[in-house]
């Protein structure tokens, strides 16, 4: 009995040994975490310390403030300079465009107070862009303006969330200087994932200065509200 016990521990030792010499190297070492990707293939990462606000914009943001059950509002941002069909808007630009929501799309034949950037004062008027199966900040690039849109960034603007909405964390509520809250919706299904590590909303965490990048936007939204053009 006792011979067969010492066979068993050497059986079970030789065993051990085979399995210990199997096991991958990795599994016993922590791979370092790959960092970030903050930028798309061939372009830097983009941090301005303010937005500017082209003309065309202001002027849409009051025309969406005038018509809030009709208009909606495509907010880009441009990461580099770039040329549209209009003209040249510079980096760290916001553009505010109106959408029509149902009840703008049932106002047939109204003419609705709406410009197109075509420099950072310079516009040409235009139309508010229909319903369409595009989400509203990139038809804006690809068919208003005619832009790169792989260089932006994008998000919506609408009227205030509800209270539940805007604890969600790709909501938000803004209020502005003159007392009014508007509503941004920090999502777009295409624009901002290059951007923010994968993440289609400009995330509220360091990652890739989201955090930092919605207080920018937030005072360039105070902006759009108060200074005329």
């Amino acid at each position: 009995m006792g011979n067969l016990n010492r066979r068993a521990i050497v059986v079970g030792a030789s065993a051990g040994s085979l399995a210990a010499l199997c096991l991958p190297r990795f599994a016993t070492t922590a791979r370092a975490a790959a960092p970030p990707q903050c930028a798309p293939p061939g372009l830097a990462p983009f941090l301005p310390s303010h937005l500017t606000v082209d003309c065309a914009s202001r002027r849409n943001f009051r025309a969406f403030r005038e018509y809030p059950d009709y208009l909606g509002l495509a907010a880009v941002v441009s990461m580099t300079t770039v040329r549209t069909k209009f003209g040249t808007l510079p980096a760290g630009n916001l553009s505010l465009f109106p959408y029509l929501k149902p009840k703008g799309q049932a106002a047939r034949g109204k003419i609705w107070p709406v410009a197109v950037p075509a420099s950072a004062m310079l516009f040409v008027s235009g139309s508010p862009m229909p319903g369409a199966t595009l989400p509203p900040d990139e038809y804006f690039l690809r068919y208003v303006l005619q832009a790169p849109w792989q260089s932006f960034i994008g998000f919506l603007v609408d009227e205030a969330h509800s209270k539940p909405q805007a604890q969600m964390a790709w909501f938000s509520n803004v209020d502005l200087p003159d007392g009014e809250t508007v509503g941004v919706d920090w999502t777009s299904p295409n624009l901002n994932n290059p951007w923010f590590d994968g993440s289609h909303s400009i995330p509220n965490t360091e990652t890739c200065n989201g955090k930092a990048w919605r207080g920018i936007i937030t005072d360039a939204l105070e902006t759009a509200s108060a200074v005329a053009c």
